[in-house]
């Protein structure tokens, strides 16, 4: 099964070791093969020749430290899938040299979109979702948490259009936990109820990946204050944890536990379980659990009244995070806070200084992290006032205004640049709103006309018999009646055919009589068809531009956009906001 991301479980370094002098020949015979050749000129050398792709993988597989080697048998996994035009092996190929390249990510990237491109045309339960799936991890590992749910959404998608439903849940567990990361607690809280569901019904489950559900699980409940729903999950987990004699999840539990009882106000038993977990979660690569076990030791001392001893704890959170500064979250931040109010109790300017811009330094990774991705955490601490706290102790302790004069100079800046773009926005906004107002007026009124038109035409003029002009007429006129032009891939000849004439003939009568190409008077009649909708049907306004496009007859949404814009000088977007601001 493959393993849910969960943090500690995406193993990203590896050791180039060599200890053999097999493999010095080999490293110098790699070297010449894999990084001065491309993949389509890699050529297997005679050993491995008559190998199978069973057996490549098996050799792949059982190399667990030599990345070199690792590449080699991938390498060559990939260029005998190639040679044999075998695009299903050719995928193994590309996943194995994916994961291959674990510390140079954008190599393993290049790869896995290899991978990707192959699997377009090919139907497989495991790609290409999976290789979306491995991106997803890599990416959240790093803090790049857009672009790393952006990819999980892209294997959910093709793990559901596969049917794997077991890859779709790995996906859906993964976007949990980066909205858990994201301290979006009640929407992961909801999307590991929904995998957990799943994991306890499937025979098939993963031991290590049902612990994991429950330490998620039990996090999430101690998060949202649900305290005994975190016992229940706890106490699961301990017994598993126990039973398969794993020591990391048993001491995860454990501490979960801690922290449940320091929000229970028991706090001495609260740190006695959480002591107990330190020496095996300062070994442990996810460095926000020992910060976790750190900050809830300080705030159990604190409330004890024990200031010295939390303060020791609040420090060893600083000093992780100092080296592991992608564990940014909350609890990070409430911790800077904490050393600030008792070092301002202390009247200790130069200490408040020091946390104050290390807060500020933590607070710009947290908003370059969150800001596209969390309005919750945006909200929970104000980056203004901490600059303004910052200027105002550099005032105390040099006695001097001139750094406080230029942020002001900034501030005044970045507040007349504030109101300008806020006058360009109401500008453009009522610009909108009078384009949408004169373009509704001028529908209304031609709605309101008889939609004929007496157009000066003969059969020596246009060239048609006149029995065929009135017949095409008529057809034309059924035809938008019944709103048959909202059907996908409509051509002249088709309707030319379904008129029983030709589509010359059809071409200049729609040219003479509509004063437009086909083109265009489809585009139109779809057009005015979706403003009807949307101005009407109040379901259209909850639609996608995407849906409306498909729903009218176009077959993406960026040609709808052009021919909306060009009938009504505005975005649909920009439309539909302009309903919906008359319908409120």
């Amino acid at each position: 099964m493959l393993r849910k991301y969960f943090p500690t479980t995406l193993h990203i370094l590896f050791t180039y070791f060599v200890n053999s002098y097999f493999f010095f020949t080999f490293f110098f015979l790699f070297l010449n093969l894999t990084y001065a050749q491309e993949d389509s000129d890699f050529v297997i050398p005679d050993s491995l020749q008559q190998k199978t792709f069973n057996e490549l993988r098996t050799a792949f597989e059982n190399v667990e430290k030599d990345s070199l080697q690792k590449i080699f048998y991938a390498k060559s996994y990939l260029a005998k899938a190639i040679k044999e035009k075998d695009k299903l092996n050719q995928m193994i190929g590309y996943e194995f040299l994916g994961k291959s390249f674990r510390t140079d990510y954008r190599k393993s990237f290049s790869y896995f979109d290899k991978g990707i491109a192959v699997s377009k045309d090919f139907s497989n339960e495991r790609y290409p979702a999976i290789f979306y799936t491995y991106k997803g991890a890599v990416l959240q590992y790093k803090g790049k948490y857009k672009e790393s749910l952006d990819n999980y959404l892209e294997a959910m998608d093709a793990a559901d259009k596969s049917g794997n439903l077991e890859l779709y849940y790995v996906n859906k567990y993964n976007i949990g936990t980066v909205k858990w990361r994201l301290e979006q607690y009640q929407e992961a809280l909801d999307i590991y109820k929904e995998c957990y569901a799943f994991e306890k019904n499937n025979p098939k489950r993963d031991t290590l990946d049902f612990m994991l559900s429950h330490l998620a699980l039990a996090n999430l409940y101690i998060e949202t204050k649900q305290l005994d729903s975190a016992a229940f999950y706890i106490d699961k987990g301990i017994r598993i944890a126990a039973f398969t004699k794993n020591p990391r999840i048993y001491n995860l539990f454990v501490l979960n536990e801690g922290m449940r009882l320091f929000y229970k106000k028991q706090y001495l038993t609260a740190i006695d379980s959480i002591q107990k977990t330190i020496p095996v979660l300062m070994s442990d690569r996810d460095k926000s659990c020992i910060i976790d076990a750190y900050f809830h030791l300080g705030k159990a001392h604190d409330s004890l009244q024990q200031k010295e001893t939390a303060i020791v704890y609040y420090k060893k959170v600083d000093s992780v995070f100092s080296e592991h500064t992608n564990f940014i979250s909350t609890k990070v931040m409430e911790n800077y806070d904490a050393l600030y109010q008792y070092y301002k109790s202390q009247n200790d300017i130069q200490k408040q200084l020091h946390y104050t811009n290390r807060k500020l330094f933590a607070d710009s990774i947290f908003y370059n992290n969150y800001r596209y991705l969390s309005a919750t955490i945006s909200k929970k601490f104000d980056r203004r006032s901490l600059l303004s706290e910052q200027e105002k102790l550099n005032a105390a302790l040099k006695k001097k205004d001139r750094k406080f004069n230029v942020f002001l100079k900034i501030a005044g800046a970045v507040f007349c640049l504030f109101i300008f773009l806020l006058a360009l926005f109401y500008y453009k906004q009522q610009r909108l709103k009078r384009r949408f107002q004169e373009f509704v007026t001028q529908h209304t009124q031609k709605s309101t006309l008889i939609p004929t038109q007496t157009v000066q035409a003969t059969e020596e003029t246009i060239g048609i018999p006149q029995e065929i002009v009135d017949h095409l007429l008529k057809q034309l006129a059924t035809f938008e009646k019944e709103t048959a032009y909202i059907h996908a891939d409509i051509t002249l000849t088709d309707l030319a055919k379904k008129f029983k004439t030709n589509s010359a003939y059809l071409s200049k009568v729609i040219n003479t009589f509509k004063d437009k190409n086909f083109a265009e008077y489809l585009n139109d009649l779809r057009v005015d068809y979706a403003i009807d909708k949307i101005q009407n049907d109040k379901h259209f306004l909850l639609y996608t531009i995407k849906a409306i496009a498909l729903e009218v007859g176009f077959n993406n949404s960026q040609s709808f956009a052009r021919a909306f814009k060009r009938k009504t000088k505005m975005q649909p977007s920009d439309f539909i906001k302009q309903v919906k601001n008359i319908t409120i």
